[in-house]
């Protein structure tokens, strides 16, 4: 059995059988936020992989992009080449694309409004997708 389903059918337990017959308040409460806490991590279990493989390839894509955006001179094209490695953790790049944003705000004067917006609204995408996946699993 798979590990999500695992998870979903001890939720499906506490949710029908045990919360049920449980007369007290709290444990009975207990029981239920279980099962909800459960049915998330089964989420989060099942999407995983899915998650994970779409966060790199957009990363993929973004350094792409930037690379034909940010001039050479530019501080910003310095921290281009810092990015992490296409395997890298997500985290990492998560953490490199807050050191993006920050060198973006920082330089938005050097690259002028309209180069500015350009870079700032192809990574502003980037991270809109991060947050649906999270979303995702969050509902």
């Amino acid at each position: 059995m798979a590990p999500d389903e695992l998870l979903e059918r001890i939720a499906a337990t506490l949710r029908a059988d045990i919360g049920p017959a449980i007369d007290e308040p709290y444990p009975k409460t207990q029981a239920f936020m279980a099962a909800v806490v459960l049915e998330r991590v089964a989420r989060q279990v099942r999407t995983a992989n899915a998650h994970e493989a779409a966060a790199r390839a957009e990363q993929a894509a973004l350094l792409a992009d930037l690379g034909g955006l940010v001039p050479a001179d530019s501080p910003v094209a310095a921290l281009l080449a810092d990015a992490p490695a296409p395997g890298a953790p997500t985290a990492d790049a998560k953490t490199w694309q807050a050191r993006l944003v920050s060198a973006l705000w920082a330089n938005a004067d050097s690259l002028g409004a309209d180069l500015f917006e350009r870079i700032l609204g192809r990574v502003r995408v980037t991270l809109r997708h991060q947050v649906d996946r999270e979303v995702e699993v969050a509902r």
